[in-house]
C-alpha cells in the first residue's frame, strides 16, 4: 500500500512541483496586474482578473517566443496548487452541511440537468458546426474545474491547451451574465446563486460566488465539486456517440 501510494500519488506530484522554473513569475506577474485592474474597475465582472492576465500572458509568450508546453511546465507549482485550492474551499462548506437535507432533491435537479446541459450543448455546438473530433473531445468539460477537466480531456484525447482556453471562456462567460440572468428569473436566494455559478461557472464562478458571501461561495463549491464528479461519470460515456 505504502509503495502505491509513494508512485502513483506522490511522485507524480512531486515531479509536476519540481518542473517550476521561470515561467511561473510570468503568470505571477499576469495575475497581479489583472487583480490590480479588476479591482480599479470596482471588481467588474468584464475585468476579472483572468480575462485581464490571460491576453497578456499570451502576448509576452509570442513576444519571447516560448511556446505552451514549456510555460506550462514551468508554471509547475502554480498548476499543483489548483488541487489544494480546490480541496480547501470544502472548509466553508462544512458550515452549511445543515441546510443540505432540506434541500437534497432541488439540489440534486439542479445539479444533474445542469451538468448534463453544460456538456450535451457543447457537443452539439461541435457537430452542429462541423468541427474536428479531437476539438469535440477538448470541449466536452469546459464546465468543469480545470483539475478535473484536464484529467478528463486526457483520458478521452482531448488538447488540453483548447481546453484550458474553453474553460477560462466558460467561466468569464458565466460570471458577465450572471448577475442579468438573476435578475431576469428573479433567482435572488444566495444559496442557488452560488450553487448556479459553481456548476455553469467552475472555479471563477465559485470565486465571484465568494464576493457576494461565504454562504454563496459555499453553495458554489458544492455545485463545482459534485459537477466535477457528475461530468466524470458520464462524459466518457457521452462522447462515444458524438465521435464520427
Amino acid at each position: 500500500m505504502g509503495d502505491v501510494l509513494v508512485t502513483q500519488i506522490l511522485i507524480p506530484q512531486w515531479q509536476l512541483i519540481a518542473t517550476t522554473s521561470w515561467p511561473v513569475l510570468i503568470t505571477l506577474a499576469g495575475f497581479v496586474i489583472g487583480l490590480w485592474v479588476y479591482r480599479r474597475s470596482g471588481n467588474a465582472s468584464p475585468f476579472h482578473p483572468l480575462m485581464i492576465a490571460t491576453p497578456l500572458i499570451y502576448l509576452f509568450l509570442q513576444w519571447i517566443e516560448l511556446d505552451f508546453e514549456r510555460y506550462y511546465a514551468g508554471s509547475g507549482l502554480v498548476n499543483w496548487l489548483l488541487g489544494p485550492a480546490t480541496v480547501a474551499l470544502a472548509v466553508p462548506l462544512s458550515q452549511q452541511l445543515r441546510q443540505l437535507p432540506a434541500l437534497f432533491r432541488p439540489l440534486s435537479i439542479a445539479l444533474l440537468a445542469g451538468g448534463l446541459f453544460a456538456t450535451l450543448s457543447a457537443l452539439l455546438m461541435v457537430k452542429l458546426f462541423g468541427l474536428d473530433d479531437r476539438i469535440l473531445l477538448s470541449l466536452a468539460a469546459k464546465s468543469v474545474t480545470s483539475p478535473i477537466a484536464i484529467g478528463l480531456v486526457q483520458q478521452i484525447g482531448g488538447i488540453t491547451s483548447l481546453l484550458a482556453v474553453a474553460t477560462m471562456v466558460t467561466g468569464l462567460a458565466g460570471i458577465i451574465m450572471a448577475q442579468t440572468i438573476f435578475r431576469i428569473t428573479e433567482v435572488e436566494d444566495e444559496r442557488w446563486q452560488g450553487l448556479i455559478l459553481g456548476v455553469t461557472a467552475h472555479a471563477i464562478g465559485t470565486a465571484k460566488a465568494f464576493e457576494t458571501s461565504t454562504r454563496c461561495g459555499a453553495f458554489a463549491t458544492l455545485g463545482m465539486g459534485l459537477n466535477g464528479i457528475w461530468t466524470s461519470l458520464f462524459l466518457p460515456v457521452a462522447v462515444v456517440y458524438f465521435i464520427n
